[in-house]
């Protein structure tokens, strides 16, 4: 765990594509969400229509299926959301 951590903490300091190249895609986004207070997504819906949204994470899980989400509010629809990791393009965290 400790190993995970400095890797963790060490691709963060760097740039985001370079932290995706340490970590993967997969766990950076899972760390951003679970850490950030606002973020910017670009989401393409099942049936792929694109949407981009700003959310405010408040649960990263697991499904019992084993894909990722996070549990947002969502400022465009005013609404908690859930989100499948796996469809989300592009992040950013904002102010």
């Amino acid at each position: 765990m400790r190993h995970t951590n400095r890797t963790l903490h060490a691709a963060l300091t760097t740039s985001q594509h370079l932290a995706h190249a340490t970590l993967g895609r997969l766990p950076l986004l899972r760390h951003t969400l679970a850490t950030a207070h606002r973020v910017q997504i670009a989401y393409v819906k099942e049936d792929g229509e694109a949407t981009v949204r700003v959310i405010e994470p408040v649960e990263v899980r697991r499904s019992k299926a084993g894909d990722w989400y996070v549990r947002a509010h969502d400022l465009l629809r005013d609404a908690a959301r859930s989100f499948r990791l796996d469809r989300i393009t592009t992040y950013t965290e904002t102010a």
